[in-house]
């Protein structure tokens, strides 16, 4: 078996890391929702799955792994909901 050079083993690392990040971020989603609302609520804008879906988004522009993935699965999860609720 052939050993890897410095280089591979590192892109390979950072490339597990993010996988790691991005599984641990989807746990994040209920926090990132709660956090939609009390935004909304705050600048008294009237809560519907349209508005907290934009407001989801905003939020999941970062550069944060964790906070782009629980964005990602809280946008999933509430559409799936209006989904089922329709």
């Amino acid at each position: 078996m052939a050993k890897k050079t410095p280089e591979q083993l590192a892109r390979e690392f950072e490339g597990r890391k993010a996988k790691g990040l991005a599984k641990g971020g989807a746990a994040f989603w209920p926090n990132i929702l709660a956090n939609a609302v009390l935004k909304l609520t705050v600048a008294r804008e009237e809560i519907t799955p349209e508005t907290l879906i934009a407001q989801i988004e905003r939020e999941g522009e970062t550069l944060d792994v964790s906070v782009k993935s629980g964005a990602a699965e809280a946008i999933a999860r509430l559409k799936q909901a209006v989904a089922k609720g329709a």
